[in-house]
């Protein structure tokens, strides 16, 4: 007789319907520098799509805080004319102040980004 396996042991965790998947919550895309979350969170990605124009420079910022004094996470910083579309895997880093996203853009280049956390 072949028997189903049990969908209560750890290794079925993914099979049941009543666990939920690995979730997270997204800032939207943002153009300008913003409080992503005030409370403890764990920062999942980061999405940019930056367009530089003549060599002006963008920086992006990821800070663990509530402004840009807290633990610098990540930067993303390019001066090369064209247009990137990157994905910074942050595998869940801990933000014990929550995070803080600064983004600086300097002639006509630009950034729009979305920070994903949990």
């Amino acid at each position: 007789m072949i028997t189903q396996p049990s969908l209560r042991g750890a290794n079925y965790q993914h099979l049941r319907s009543d666990v939920m998947a690995d979730t997270c919550r997204s800032s939207g895309v943002l153009g300008a520098s913003a409080i992503i979350s005030k409370t403890q969170c764990r920062l999942k990605s980061i999405h940019a799509n930056i367009v530089i124009a003549s060599n002006a420079a963008v920086t992006v910022k990821v800070f663990d805080g509530q402004d840009n004094s807290g633990t610098e996470i990540a930067r993303i910083h390019n001066t090369t004319t064209g247009q990137y579309n990157l994905e910074y895997d942050m595998h869940g880093v801990l933000c014990t102040s929550g995070i803080f996203l600064e983004i600086a853009e300097a002639g006509s280049s630009t950034a729009h980004i979305s920070v994903e956390f949990n």
